[in-house]
């Protein structure tokens, strides 16, 4: 016989009864030597895959019972949570807008007790747009600066830029310059009605008006008395002091009221310059009432003189601006066909502003017009 014919007689022969003795020993080992065993472990494992997991939640269940219930108190806190992250929100939104709102709206006109009217109202609001006109343009200059584009667009853009607030401020520094501007008032009680201790006189408040002739709100300015001087110093910094009325006071009678005084003012409270002199006046005898308005103040020609100097300065400012304007609509037209396509954001933005500018110029000289001949025609009707 061959090896081959050897291996296939013995070796199912020889492993036959091996394999039999390891089943055995394994059937042994689980103990599954009989049927009743089979059965029985099959229980354990149906004890084991089910049974068994009913115990443990209804544990938890128990231990859940076991739990106190929500007090009162607890209900209340966190009721409590909404208002309390309201309460953070609306202090500390006051305090972060106090902060951006310099960057955000530099030309803000809701000052507490503004009562001013006409250009001084509406004059912000227009700085407000020309404001943000600006950063867009700052922003188109910037994302175009690599853009190709053989017409001078940018120059014009940057010399609008600095022809806008700059130039304004330069001007504004000018006049200031020479402004007579007060931050304190003082009065100095000469004489009261009643003929008595000057310092026995007795007053409400004092009504400062501003350059725009509107009245400085209480709320802005703090006033206190010493002696026979009356201060009055406006919180938000210098300006040129117009006028004032003194309101009689509410309770004392007619017998402390002012009769003569001195105006002075001062930007530090150092050094002071008279404004008003008043001898012999009456103020009037209801209580808690206004005096007339004084407006014939010393320094008013030194301000009116500042005044003409910045108008000059403004008027040639505005020349210059409209010059320049008239030679940015030329390069625009020319950047039609050059700068399009190479640089459009920048050329679409200088034809907005020339389209928007000369629009604007147009309105207001046909309503400039319109008012003047509407004027003539009223005018010759009523004569």
């Amino acid at each position: 016989m061959t090896t081959k014919q050897l291996d296939r007689i013995l070796l199912p022969d020889l492993l036959k009864p091996v394999s039999k003795l390891r089943h055995g020993e394994l059937q042994s080992f689980l103990g599954l030597d009989s049927v009743g065993a089979k059965v029985a472990l099959r229980g354990r494992h149906e004890e084991f895959l089910f049974t068994s997991l009913h115990q443990p939640r209804a544990e938890v269940q128990s231990s859940l019972a076991e739990l106190p219930a929500p007090t009162q108190s607890m209900m209340q806190a966190v009721a409590a949570v909404p208002a309390i992250a309201t309460g953070i929100v609306q202090t500390a939104f006051p305090r972060i807008w106090g902060i951006v709102q310099p960057i955000v709206d530099p030309f803000s006109d809701e000052k507490e007790g503004d009562k001013e009217t006409g250009w001084c109202k509406f004059l912000p609001r227009v700085l407000r747009v020309f404001y943000w006109s600006d950063v867009v343009t700052v922003a188109t200059l910037a994302h175009s600066l690599y853009y190709v584009c053989d017409v001078p667009l940018r120059t014009w853009l940057l010399g609008g830029v600095l022809l806008g607030f700059p130039v304004s401020d330069l001007v504004h520094r000018m006049v200031m310059k020479d402004d007579p501007r007060f931050k304190v008032v003082r009065f100095t009680i000469k004489k009261i009605r009643g003929s008595a201790d000057p310092e026995n006189f007795q007053l409400d408040t004092v009504v400062l008006y501003n350059r725009c002739g509107g009245a400085i709100h209480r709320s802005l300015v703090d006033e206190r008395r010493e002696g026979n001087y009356w201060f009055v110093e406006i919180r938000d910094g210098a300006e040129l002091v117009t006028g004032y009325q003194m309101v009689t006071h509410r309770i004392e009678g007619p017998e402390c009221d002012p009769a003569s005084w001195i105006v002075e003012g001062s930007v530090d409270g150092v050094t002071w310059h008279m404004i008003d002199e008043c001898k012999g006046e009456s103020l009037p005898r209801q209580r808690e009432t206004a005096s007339q308005q004084f407006d014939d103040l010393m320094h008013m020609p030194d301000a009116q003189a500042a005044f003409r100097q910045g108008f000059l300065a403004e008027v040639a400012a505005c020349a210059g601006s409209f010059a320049w304007l008239i030679l940015g609509t030329s390069w625009v037209s020319a950047g039609t066909e050059a700068c399009v396509d190479s640089a459009p954001y920048l050329w679409y933005w200088c034809y907005f502003l020339v389209v928007v500018l000369w629009s604007f110029l147009g309105t207001v000289t046909i309503g400039l017009i319109t008012c003047a001949v509407a004027m003539i025609l009223v005018g010759g009707k009523t004569t």
